[in-house]
């Protein structure tokens, strides 16, 4: 059964209404009466939807900049703007904004115009009442995409600026991640401690206790505790440590000066609960190393794609590419990362058996304080059912 013809999933729902409660929903529509009808609808399909209508495009325009909205339901063929116009003037300033096209006017340039554009959702009206739970959780499907993404960007923030220092060694113990307050304690520049193995920052006679204790408790559990690190220039501090280690083999580091350790802090777990939760597959990519290779992916990540995590590590996102994938979505996704930009693309993957289905994929830059490109997060998503 197509997920279109019933309620979306309770993750879906629950993200929504734990991360804002009401979904205000932005409906340019010419013909009154037909706005008017939509409106009831959707607010009968959703209690939680509130309808803000208006009836000129230009007005519609104007009135996303006097509101907070979390999506945006537009026809295409009316006087003086079209819905393309309109999708043009939001993401000049709202490029993640949800956006769902919904038109009685459709064609295959249409709807191709209004993919390149980066319209989230494109659905052609239909005779029936039907259309309506369709167009319900297609809306409801894009507001939780877009607040799973916001909660995970703001963890990736909390992270950068927390006061602790954070830091992330891969498998050989090598720095993939560290934050600004990291580097601070320390006294290297990221740039100088990315890909340098954690010996770097270590007393010799500190190895013994780091190998015998400390790396061998951290995955099993958590180790905590106090030792010395030696800062760039050779000044010995006395820091508060915490060393775990994740189910991919990444060791998570949080220091402080010991002196500091009473301070009050969000931990790192905040970053690690978020993507463990999060209703769509996510990677972390690293493109400083050789063919951007993943480095992380979420248990949603294994879910959508049938392979195991240990299969995933390592690879290049290409791997889940195949026959029948299109040259000209692997090149758009080619480019956005060439470019270090921001990119959706709908592309035809395979799971480990087999299995073809499309992927609606999200890869987001991300960047250090200094504007240096650092990992790629990508978001996927199953919408097989949807094309």
């Amino acid at each position: 059964m197509s997920t279109d013809r019933v309620r979306t999933s309770f993750d879906e729902q629950a993200l929504i209404t734990d991360a804002g409660g009401d979904v205000t929903i932005l409906h340019i529509e010419d013909d009154a009466s037909l706005a008017d009808l939509v409106s009831t609808y959707l607010e009968r399909e959703r209690e939680y939807f509130e309808i803000v209508t208006e009836t000129d495009p230009h007005d519609g325009v104007e009135r996303i900049e006097e509101i907070d909205v979390d999506c945006i339901v537009c026809d295409y063929d009316m006087p003086g703007m079209n819905g393309l116009d309109v999708l043009e003037n939001v993401r000049e300033t709202q490029p993640d904004l949800p956006f769902v096209l919904f038109t009685g006017k459709g064609s295959e340039e249409i709807a191709s115009d209004a993919i390149s554009a980066g319209v989230t959702e494109y659905l052609q009206k239909e005779v029936g009442t039907d259309q309506y739970t369709v167009l319900a959780n297609r809306i409801e499907q894009a507001v939780a995409r877009h607040r799973a993404e916001q909660q995970l960007e703001r963890g990736f923030r909390a992270i950068e600026t927390a006061h602790d220092g954070i830091s992330l060694l891969n498998e050989k113990l090598e720095f993939i991640y560290a934050n600004e307050s990291y580097t601070e304690i320390v006294g290297y520049d990221r740039s100088e401690l990315l890909g340098k193995h954690f010996e770097l920052l270590y007393p010799k006679d500190e190895l013994d206790r780091a190998y015998e204790e400390i790396i061998p408790t951290s995955r099993e559990d958590k180790w905590s505790g106090t030792n010395y690190f030696v800062r760039k220039g050779g000044e010995q501090i006395r820091v508060e440590h915490t060393v775990s280690s994740t189910s991919e083999d990444v060791t998570i580091c949080t220091i402080s000066r010991a002196e500091e350790a009473e301070v009050v802090r969000e931990e790192l777990s905040i970053k690690e609960d978020a993507m463990d939760v999060a209703p769509i597959g996510i990677t972390i990519s690293d493109p400083s190393r050789d063919d951007n290779p993943i480095i992380y992916a979420n248990e949603g990540c294994v879910e959508l794609t049938g392979y195991p995590r240990e299969e995933i590590l390592g690879r290049n996102c290409r791997f889940l590419q195949g026959e029948a994938t299109r040259t000209e979505s692997v090149a758009e996704i080619r480019r956005a990362i060439d470019a270090g930009e921001r990119v959706t693309v709908d592309v035809q993957n395979y799971r480990k058996n087999g299995d073809p289905f499309v992927n609606r994929l999200t890869v987001v830059p991300l960047f250090d304080d200094d504007g240096t490109l650092t990992h790629f997060a990508g978001f996927q998503e199953d919408i097989t059912a949807r094309e």
